[in-house]
């Protein structure tokens, strides 16, 4: 439950903040808030993201996935006490003409239920709880190289860029026996490339990013929309969807470890603009 607990905590300090910007900036007109009237060109957000986590592990003897099966979601809810499980993530950008930079990282922890084969003799399918631990950051740098714009605070920019991420993730076993089937702790960093398209009209913001980076054996996909509305010259709230495919392929701990990893899941949050 405590995962629960600081769920509702940060949502109840949100929406405080939120509020508070509200009154606080209720003088600006409607033409104030709009983005196309902004000149603030920093943004720094809280929001938060509750992924589910599906996949595949190939580690030692052992073979493991999950789809998200009743019999998956079954077991996980009877033998897991994790609660809500929930990635916090921060992020600031700003932009300068065309020059746009991001930085930003997810973390925090989410567990699921996986089956695999036994390895008793009999064939039987049986189900292990995995959870997942991740520290992902990122830093971006990017240039616009297309836009088109009218009278009526309409905005859409094409904007490609390049950067670095860094995965770090520990994958551990929830077994009720004193050795547990993995435990294990792959990261790497990586160089990527991607694209940020924003479109705005008025108060409304919706953004469409993704990205891929890779190493040869290790990469990662990151593909993310997020809808934004602007309540004041200061703030705006925001809804979205993040996607985060992980994969790896390499020795950990003297065993191969060959894992296609997705977290993916509604966000939720609050920018703030300097």
């Amino acid at each position: 439950m405590t995962n629960a607990a600081n769920l509702l905590k940060f949502l109840l300090t949100i929406l405080f903040l939120a509020q508070t910007s509200i009154h606080v900036c209720a003088q600006n007109s409607k033409e104030d808030k709009y983005y196309s009237n902004s000149n603030r060109h920093w943004l720094v957000e809280i929001p938060l993201w509750v992924p589910g986590f599906r996949g595949q592990l190939a580690y030692g003897d052992f073979n493991f996935s999950s789809s998200g099966s009743d019999e998956e979601k079954d077991y996980n809810r009877i033998t897991s006490d994790a609660g809500i499980g929930f990635y916090f993530v921060g992020r600031i950008s700003a932009q300068y003409n065309k020059l746009w930079f991001q930085a930003d990282a997810f973390s925090g922890e989410v567990v699921s239920a996986f089956s695999y084969t036994s390895l008793t003799g009999n064939n039987e399918t049986e189900f292990v709880n995995i959870k997942i631990q991740g520290t992902i950051p990122r830093l971006v740098l990017g240039y616009s190289v297309w836009e088109k714009s009218n009278e009526n605070s309409f905005k859409i920019e094409i904007i490609p860029y390049l950067g670095i991420r860094y995965v770090s993730f520990h994958l551990q076993s929830e077994v009720f026996v004193s050795t547990n089937i993995m435990d294990v702790k792959p990261n790497w960093f990586e160089p990527l490339i991607g694209l940020y398209v924003p479109l705005i009209y008025k108060r409304f913001k919706i953004e469409i990013q993704a990205d891929y980076g890779t190493t040869g054996t290790k990469n990662s996909w990151v593909v993310s929309n997020r809808y934004r509305y602007r309540i004041s010259k200061l703030v705006d709230v925001q809804l979205g969807w993040n996607l985060i495919r992980l994969y790896h392929k390499g020795i950990v701990d003297a065993q191969e470890l060959e894992s296609t990893i997705r977290l993916f899941g509604p966000t939720a949050g609050v920018g703030f603009r300097f």
